[in-house]
């Protein structure tokens, strides 16, 4: 079982956050509340220099500059309930990314949390992979049936001329050696997909007996 837990093991990005911030039209941008923006930058884990954004909108469109003090105490108070280990371990879980906003006593907690969300989506991806290889290979296999079953139709068809032949005995022999080395990759692909579902059974059973964080329990349900 890959279990990735500490801080050691994962790099997380720190980088530059785009998101709605560009568009602001020009009435948000001559009436905003900059510090209820600043508690949602906050909120959704963007890093300060997401006000950039914000800056650039609103000069652009109402040659206005956001009110830095009330956006950073908004911020700061949205920081507040994102650097949460619920919070982190939820989005861990869902694939989501740290952009390095927390400090202080809570980083440490906020980071491990978010590192073990992460290993559970990165094992349940692993699942989902190995799960379409297989039913890819099922799937690859019915049509070569199909295609050979149409191949030896036209093979012995009266109406089928005799040049016409010798190109569908070469076609069978091609799709006969595709047809073996598809049903010789069952056994390694049904391997790896039973290895992913026991890696993601097993960390699962460590979660249960090692938390999960408060708040993040629907998280490590099937449907995660």
């Amino acid at each position: 079982m890959r279990i990735l837990v500490s801080a050691t093991f994962i790099a997380l990005p720190l980088m530059a956050l785009g998101g709605c911030a560009g568009g602001l039209s020009k009435d948000e941008c001559l009436y905003a509340d900059w510090q209820a923006i600043g508690y949602e930058d906050g909120a959704r884990g963007a890093p300060a220099s997401a006000v950039s954004s914000h800056r650039q909108a609103c000069a652009k469109k109402a040659g206005v500059t956001p009110n830095m003090s009330a956006y950073l105490m908004g911020r700061d108070e949205g920081l507040i309930e994102y650097c949460q280990a619920s919070n982190a371990f939820t989005i861990g879980a869902r694939g989501g990314r740290y952009y390095g906003v927390c400090t202080g006593p809570e980083e440490g907690s906020f980071v491990t949390a978010f590192q073990q969300g992460n290993q559970l989506f990165a094992l349940r991806n692993d699942v989902a992979r190995a799960e379409n290889a297989l039913a890819n290979a099922e799937k690859r296999l019915q049509e070569i049936n199909h295609q050979i079953d149409h191949a030896e139709a036209a093979l012995i068809s009266p109406a089928t001329p005799h040049l016409e032949r010798v190109d569908i005995l070469a076609d069978l022999k091609n799709l006969n050696e595709e047809k073996q080395r598809v049903k010789r990759s069952f056994g390694p692909l049904r391997r790896d997909y039973e290895l992913a579902q026991d890696e993601l059974a097993d960390y699962r059973a460590f979660l249960a007996a090692n938390g999960p964080y408060p708040g993040a329990l629907g998280v490590t349900s099937a449907g995660y």
